[in-house]
Order: C-alpha cells, then sequence, then structure tokens
C-alpha cells in the first residue's frame, strides 16, 4: 500500500489558503478515486481514506493536527499499517517554488517546511519518503511568510493553481505505478505559470 499523506491546517478558516494546498491535492485525488469517503482516526491523528491507482493501493491522509504538528500523523499511520516510509508520498506547499510548479524529491531535509520538520522529527530524523512540493511563491521572506501562506489565493493565482492540483494528481499517480525516477522526469520540469 502507498500512502498519500497531504499537509495542511484543519478547520473552515484556512481551507483555499497557501499553506493547504497538500489537503487540496488529497480531496482532488479521493474525487478521482471514485471519492474515497474521509474517516476519523483519531488515535492515529488523521482522517483516512482507502482507493486504489490502478491495481495499486493507496491510504489518502490529512493529518488533523496542525502543520507543526504532521509528524504525529504520519508516525502513527506507518506504525499501525507497518509499512516502510518508502511508500510514503508527503505532499506540501514550498514557498521557495514558484506558483504553477512542482517539485518530486526523495531522502532531503525539511527545507524550512515546518509540517516536514516535524514528520522528520518524529521519524528520529529519518528521510526517506517523498515528498511532492508544490510551489506557492514566490517567498516573501521574513517574518511576512507567516502571513503569507495563510493567505488565500488571488482569482489569477487560483487559476493557475488549479492546473497545478491536476498536474499534482497525475505526479502522484505516475509515481504509484511507475516509481519516482519516471515521475520526476516527467514532472519536475513542468512549469503552469
Amino acid at each position: 500500500m502507498k500512502v498519500l499523506v497531504g499537509l495542511g491546517n484543519p478547520g473552515i478558516e484556512y481551507e483555499s489558503t497557501r499553506h493547504n494546498v497538500g489537503f487540496e491535492i488529497i480531496d482532488n485525488l479521493s474525487t478521482a478515486l471514485s471519492g474515497a469517503g474521509f474517516k476519523l482516526e483519531k488515535g492515529r491523528y488523521a482522517e483516512t481514506a482507502k482507493g486504489a491507482i490502478g491495481k495499486q493501493a493507496v491510504l489518502l491522509v490529512k493529518p488533523v493536527t496542525y502543520m507543526n504538528d504532521s509528524g504525529k500523523a504520519v508516525l502513527a499511520i506507518k506504525q499501525f499499517y507497518k509499512l516502510a516510509l518508502e511508500d510514503f508520498l508527503i505532499i506540501h506547499d514550498d514557498v521557495s517554488i514558484p506558483l504553477g510548479k512542482i517539485r518530486l524529491q526523495k531522502n532531503s531535509g525539511a527545507g524550512g517546511q515546518h509540517g516536514v520538520e516535524s514528520i522528520i522529527e518524529c521519524l528520529g530524523g529519518e528521510k526517506d519518503f517523498v515528498r511532492l512540493k508544490v510551489g506557492i511563491g514566490p517567498d516573501p521572506g521574513g517574518s511576512v511568510r507567516h502571513h503569507y501562506v495563510l493567505q488565500k489565493f488571488s482569482p489569477t493565482e487560483r487559476l493557475i493553481l488549479d492546473k497545478i492540483i491536476e498536474a499534482a494528481t497525475n505526479a502522484i499517480c505516475s509515481w504509484s505505478k511507475d516509481g519516482i525516477e519516471r515521475a520526476m522526469n516527467e514532472f519536475n520540469g513542468l512549469d503552469l505559470r
């Protein structure tokens, strides 16, 4: 089974914000997988839904912790299902990548993304999972960044984001069926600006 974890913050006030693109992509995947329904798994700090991409079973995960505690859910899911980290794909926003681009990456540091920092910390420093970084930049930097990631997208940005959500969904399907190298080759150069 492959585990697809979208990072974000729970609650209506965070819906459609830059920091919640991971949730939006997971929701889009749920729709693509014939509306796989989410259920709360309290002991695993997440809402989950089961489905399949081709013949590959997948578990869609949306942590119900806030972004900075996402590691609790990833660790709990990993331990409960007894899965290798190689079977996990973490989907999150990245301010260092421009809006309109995505990047698949394996076994890398957090790069300042607090949700990924939490995951690495909860896993005892292990990083052998795949990340799908979704560009939300340009990075405003400094103290402005916190407010920037919690803003909603403008109508023009939303048009780009909708294309990126579809591309990210295709990249995830490619990864689950064909592996990381092929997915990276196909999607890391994509620019939908």
